[in-house]
């Protein structure tokens, strides 16, 4: 039986995990982290039909109940607003359907039912390919198998590894981004599937996670012995700023909302509040791939997901993508012909992958030029 390595318990990185699982065949998923809880990226992402399919596609039954529950509608018109919400336009550009889900109550959901399949607090220094492949950890343990599988994310060990030519540059996009409870009040603020408040000079993005059910109270019920976090919905914004104004350098989570309430003084009363309501995450800058993802040498060595093709922020492109390479490989690991099979993973990964990639670009320059494309 072939035996693959998943380093990284990702969103793309547990699909897999699942997927193969279903096919019958060994896995094993090397997570980085010390525990399920411990990581925490952004807040809200939204999945297209396509994505959501994956999902019914490679989860048990009552995972893909408890997923579909625990997510909420994005569904309607896309709105643009000045800084005062007056209406400037109601066809912004998006999915016509997708549902929101919270970035860590289904990776929670992914977890659920792997249980020894998952294991934490293995850091990949590196790994050596020959007739098999091991992974060697930080803490002086290794593995063996037969494929390796890096879906670590955009500071990919295996990526840097396996394509040490590709690095990462700063795309010049710079956001803070806050998660502000839930009311009548700033559930107004988005009457579709997004808005985009435009300000001189600066973005402020509006996205609702409205849950369907409160995900503590859906799993009880439809996975008893599935523990997850007790999750009101919420108003998730992004402040798009300038790369060169100070906020931009990274700051303190208080000093933040300072910064962001500076950044739009004299905005709607309702945009202030918003702000002042809300759990702060500090100041992030994106980072891209510095090119296109070349064709590597095929081997027992493959990449998934923001190893392969680092998106920026745009709404679930990157989960998405991530979904749609979980299924591919699978599919490769299932043939007898495992070369080829990889071979053929490989560039549908690649022309998939950098296409994404390309749409999160063309998506940036509506805020602010592309890293080397400034003038």
């Amino acid at each position: 039986m072939t035996r693959i390595l998943v380093i990284g318990a990702g969103l793309g990185g547990l699909t897999l995990a699942h997927a193969l699982v279903r096919a019958g065949l060994d896995v094993r998923v090397y997570e980085a982290d010390d525990g399920s809880g411990a990581r925490t990226q952004g807040y809200r992402i939204g999945l297209s039909t396509a994505a959501m399919a994956v999902l019914r596609a490679t989860l048990p039954r009552p995972l893909y109940d408890l997923a579909e529950a625990t997510s909420g509608s994005l569904t309607g018109p896309g709105y643009l607003f000045d800084e005062q919400l007056t209406l400037l336009s109601s066809d912004l550009p998006g999915p016509a359907e997708a549902r929101a889900f919270d970035r860590q109550v289904l990776r929670q959901v992914l977890l659920g039912e792997l249980g020894d399949w998952v294991v934490f607090g293995k850091r990949l220094k590196r790994f050596e390919e020959g007739t098999d492949v091991t992974a060697f950890f930080a803490d002086g343990t290794h593995a063996t198998g037969d494929v390796l599988v890096g879906a670590d994310g955009a500071n990919s060990v295996v990526r840097r590894q396996l394509v040490p030519a590709v690095g990462l540059v700063d795309a010049d996009l710079c956001g803070a981004m806050g998660r502000t409870p839930a009311t009548d009040r700033f559930l107004a603020l988005v009457p579709g599937r997004g808005t985009m408040v435009k300000g001189p000079s600066i973005i402020l993005m509006l996205g609702r996670m409205q849950f369907d059910r409160e995900p503590s109270a859906a799993a009880a019920e439809l996975v008893p012995g599935l523990s997850l976090p007790h999750r009101e919905s919420y108003v998730r914004w992004v402040l798009l700023v300038p790369p060169d104004h100070p906020a931009a350098s990274g700051a303190g989570r208080e000093d933040v909302r300072d910064l962001v309430l500076e950044l739009i003084d004299g905005w709607h009363p309702d945009l202030l509040d918003l702000v002042r309501a809300a759990d702060m995450s500090a100041v992030g800058r994106s980072k891209v791939h510095d090119r296109p993802m070349p064709p590597w040498p095929v081997g027992r060595v493959t990449l998934l997901g923001d190893a392969a093709h680092l998106t920026l922020a745009s709404g679930g492109n990157g989960a998405a993508t991530a979904l749609q390479d979980a299924v591919g490989l699978c599919e490769a690991l299932t043939r007898a012909d495992l070369p080829p099979a990889l071979a053929d993973y490989q560039r549908d990964l690649l022309a998939r992958g950098n296409a994404a990639v390309e749409a999160g670009k063309q998506a940036q320059r509506r805020f602010v030029p592309v890293a080397g494309e400034r003038r």
